[in-house]
């Protein structure tokens, strides 16, 4: 038995009211237009997604009302209303797309769909009035929402959130530009958009923009969904943003950024280091300057930093743990005077108290001998379900633990500490009424998994991380059961739970391994979806297969195999190598998709060929060599200005395809159907100059479907309808 121990230990606590940390938007400095919309899509992407259902949870913190706990504000009529209270009539509250889901048919799709930045509580007869409308000024004052107008094409919010609505949209057409089998969203300067993946009016969503700004609801409501998603809204961050994008302004001529906290944890009392790289492209730099405070609307404390060549220092006071310390740096020449977001970050609490080890907690039994006792304990995070997540503490059975609590957010792979009161609830041992909570470290190794049986799985395994290999699905209706479908390896039935953070379609008849934490609810077992490498086809007896290779930025590649692979052959760099001089510095696994290895390497430019080989699967089967072709030249950089036009849309018989192209390039034009099925596809010899090209549609049936037009190992996606 592991034995009660005490523990004195600096860690971070995981804070809500949180905003961005420091260095977030490093990078976008100087950038504007489609340059720096590309520099925050890279910031914001790829992040958590949760279920469209399970927003009404996210809700009850982002749209809190500041004054009763229990409601939220409803975004058009600006009422307070019980957070519970969902239907489709009256002031019931509905989940409001505020880029309608209609512009582009995106209903059901994750992430847009459930993108918590887009959702905002409504009341249900004011969202059907709104519907899927554009937004502009004018109209006929709401009966309901008194503060909206509305015409038959658009729809006008009321004064103090015309920035907010302003800002989502904003960030919905730069956080989907079509990557990774997302939707391409753009905001347009028309009205009139439905159906296309379009929202207007682009120059009032400007004005609105500047003349409503973030205010202290609209930065909490980011600051939580952060927590969640783990991305936030650039706009409300920097509003400016917007106006670089699609307005007027030019980015100012003094550059802030590169800039670091040093330490990265900062400790109590002691001060701390802010450093910057702070360039002019006109005069020199004639003073810089970084105000700080521990209130957002209150950086009353000023100091002069100073210079070592373009970095710029300055050192803020320490401070006593558990207080959050916002910041912001200026910089001045004799022309202007440019500065940062507020940035922030945490003093780190002190955690000196008994740790009582989850395997205690457990006590090999059915029962927790610490029932009804508030404990502190330490565990590796291993899965996060919004309203709940599971902690473990190495590997084995008796090592998991249950914690109930919304809104906390930690990742997985998180090291915590945290304080709370043992519940056997309804058979299962959890942690609840969370009193303290400690962030330790990042990015930790997961435990192994257990393996267990679809039968077998016993007291022990509650809350672990397990897997099961080669199990049939004998029931494929999760819908039917409350998102549960059921796998048998032969020794039993066990449920697999489609949570709100990852749902899998399965297939009745097909065999699956599926790993992820045990958990026990409802008098019944059953395995936690985390994310994508939860579930792979059973019975392995191949070698893993390269299926994508995407270069994220010039010195880095990612690399996509069909299944988990082995670490120590996956992050051997003899065992890749790219053609054309290039050479290949590191492989690094991804943390938590073990299919996925990013490369870095020397800088690209042009056409490659990645030859891989010996990389093993988990089952210990290797790879054949195999090669892939890829380009660091994006398809749209071979057309002038990345223009290609599609119409008409809707189509009948026929949609036409015009371009201008730099260079001679072979194409392939594919149709799919909104499954993804491709129903008809042709290759284009694409020569330089003007290019038109009728793509036939006879034979194609009515409905929506989604044009690519790859080359050079990428596309450019468009939504058409069929008539």
């Amino acid at each position: 038995m592991k034995k009660l121990s005490t523990i004195l230990i600096a860690v971070l606590i995981s804070v809500m009211a949180f905003g961005q940390q420091t260095g977030y938007y490093n990078g976008t400095e100087g950038k504007s237009g489609d340059e720096l919309k590309a520099a925050l899509n890279g910031i914001i992407s790829g992040h958590t997604p949760y279920s469209y259902y399970f927003a009404k949870e996210i809700f009850k913190i982002s749209d809190a009302d500041p004054e009763n706990a229990d409601n939220v504000i409803q975004v058009y009529t600006g009422f307070s209303h019980d957070n519970t209270d969902y239907g489709n009539s009256g002031l019931e509250l509905n989940r409001e797309h505020v880029w309608a889901k209609s512009h582009g048919n995106f209903a059901d799709m994750p992430p847009m769909y459930g993108d918590v930045h887009n959702l905002k509580p409504a009341a249900a007869t004011v969202n059907q009035s709104k519907s899927n409308l554009d937004f502009d000024n004018g109209g006929v004052q709401h009966a309901v929402a008194t503060g909206c107008y509305y015409t038959d094409s658009t729809w006008e919010a009321r004064d103090d959130i015309k920035g907010d609505i302003a800002r989502i949209i904003f960030y919905m057409s730069t956080r989907y530009e079509g990557n990774d089998g997302e939707m391409d969203l753009e905001v347009v300067n028309w009205n009139n958009t439905y159906p296309n993946a379009q929202h207007g009016k682009l120059s009032t969503l400007l004005q609105w923009n500047l003349l409503d700004p973030p205010d202290a609801f609209e930065r909490n409501r980011n600051d939580v969904i952060f927590t969640f998603q783990k991305n936030r809204n650039p706009f409300i961050d920097d509003p400016n943003f917007a106006e670089l994008i699609w307005g007027e302004a030019t980015p100012n001529a003094i550059l802030i950024g590169d800039v670091q906290l040093i330490p990265e944890l900062a400790v109590a009392e002691e001060p701390v280091d802010v450093n910057a790289t702070i360039t002019s492209s006109t005069e020199p730099i004639t003073a810089a300057t970084l105000t700080w405070g521990i209130n957002f609307e209150a950086l009353n404390n000023e100091i002069v930093m100073t210079a070592d060549g373009n970095v710029f220092s300055a050192q803020i006071p320490g401070q006593a743990e558990d207080a959050t310390v916002y910041y912001k740096i200026a910089a001045t020449n004799v022309e202007t005077t440019n500065s940062s977001v507020v940035y922030n970050y945490y003093v780190p609490k002190i955690f000196t108290g008994t740790i009582v080890s989850i395997y205690d907690i457990q006590g090999q039994q059915d029962d927790s001998p610490y029932d009804g006792q508030v404990v502190s304990t330490t565990g590796v995070v291993t899965g996060n379900f919004g309203s709940n997540y599971f902690i473990q503490d190495g590997t084995g059975g008796w090592n998991g633990l249950f914690i109930y609590e919304s809104g906390r957010n930690p990742s997985i792979g998180d090291s915590i500490v945290l304080t709370g009161k043992i519940t056997e609830y309804y058979g299962k041992t959890e942690m609840a009424d969370i009193s303290d909570y400690y962030f330790i470290s990042g990015n930790n190794t997961l435990p192994e998994p257990v393996i267990v049986t679809t039968g077998g799985v016993e007291e022990q395994h509650e809350s672990i991380l397990v897997a099961v290999k080669n199990a049939m699905c004998t029931d494929d209706n999760y819908q039917a059961d409350h998102f549960m479908w059921k796998i048998d390896d032969g020794s039993g039935v066990l449920k697999v739970h489609n949570t709100s953070v990852f749902e899998y379609d399965p297939t009745q008849g097909n065999s699956y391994n599926v790993t992820g934490p045990m958990n026990y609810d409802f008098d019944e077992w059953k395995i936690e979806l985390r994310f994508e490498s939860d579930v792979a086809g059973g019975s392995d007896e191949d070698g893993p297969l390269l299926v994508e290779v995407v270069p994220i930025v010039s010195t880095n590649v990612k690399v996509m195999f069909n299944e988990e692979v082995e670490s120590a052959t996956a992050e051997d760099v003899a065992n890749y190598s790219i053609n054309n001089g290039v050479n290949i510095e590191a492989a690094t696994q991804h943390a938590f998709n073990k299919a996925q290895v990013n490369l870095t390497v020397t800088e690209l430019s042009g056409d490659y060929e990645i030859t891989i080989q010996n990389v093993k699967d988990l089952s210990g089967n290797i790879m054949e060599e195999q090669s892939m072709a890829f380009s660091f030249v994006g398809i749209e950089d071979l057309f002038l200005n990345g223009e290609v036009k599609v119409f008409p849309n809707p189509a009948i018989q026929q949609v036409n395809i015009s371009f201008n192209a730099l260079e001679n390039v072979d194409i392939e034009i594919q149709l799919a159907d909104v499954s993804g099925r491709i129903v008809k596809h042709v290759d284009y010899p694409a020569r330089q100059g003007e290019n038109n090209f009728t793509f036939d549609l006879n034979n194609v049936s009515k409905g929506i479907y989604f044009l690519n037009i790859q080359g050079n190992n990428s596309s450019l996606r468009y939504k058409i309808v069929v008539r």
